[in-house]
């Protein structure tokens, strides 16, 4: 299952061409099927792997942020692996108002623009590289994942019931365009 929103109008509307998937073999853990004990380092894989397929395009890459992966996580976490996957919390939230609530632009939830890419995988599939491979295929979720418009991100990774839900915010401050 995939779902992708983004939240703020990219700042060019060039297309980002779709490529080849990243190569798993650059990013330690890519192949690896995440566990309960293995989460943080899917997390690490799936950011390497986006900034890898960003790089091949000549996008600057996302920085990892403490107060978007917190937001992403807590968001991974919630998500109950027998209900659809939804950008809206069952409070109602947006990933703007996770970000915010975790942090992000010092809570002020009107300072920034953000993004999200949701995945729920089982076996193979659940690999961060085929689920990033995923993203990239998926043209609303391609562009959120390579806009210049974001630099900061966060990646949320769970383990439940047999399925893997993955959850990256991107954000960044209004006015900043990454190079």
């Amino acid at each position: 299952m995939l779902a992708a929103a983004l939240l703020a109008p990219p700042a060019a509307s060039a297309a980002v061409p779709a490529q080849s998937a990243p190569p798993a073999i650059a990013c330690a853990d890519a192949g690896r099927r995440p566990t309960a004990s293995t989460e943080a380092a899917a997390r690490a894989a799936v950011l390497c792997l986006i900034n890898v397929a960003r790089a091949e395009r000549d996008l600057p890459a996302l920085r990892a942020e403490i107060h978007a992966r917190r937001a992403a996580q807590r968001y991974a976490d919630a998500l109950d692996p027998r209900r659809p996957l939804s950008h809206a919390g069952r409070s109602g939230s947006t990933v703007q108002d996770r970000l915010a609530a975790a942090g992000y632009a010092r809570g002020s939830r009107s300072a920034f623009d953000a993004g999200e890419a949701l995945g729920r995988s089982i076996g193979r599939s659940s690999r961060p590289a085929a689920r990033v491979t995923a993203w990239l295929a998926d043209g609303p979720t391609r562009r959120i994942l390579l806009s210049r418009r974001y630099r900061d991100a966060g990646v949320g990774v769970t383990v439940a019931r047999g399925k893997v839900t993955f959850v990256v915010d991107v954000a960044a401050p209004r006015g900043t365009v990454s190079p």
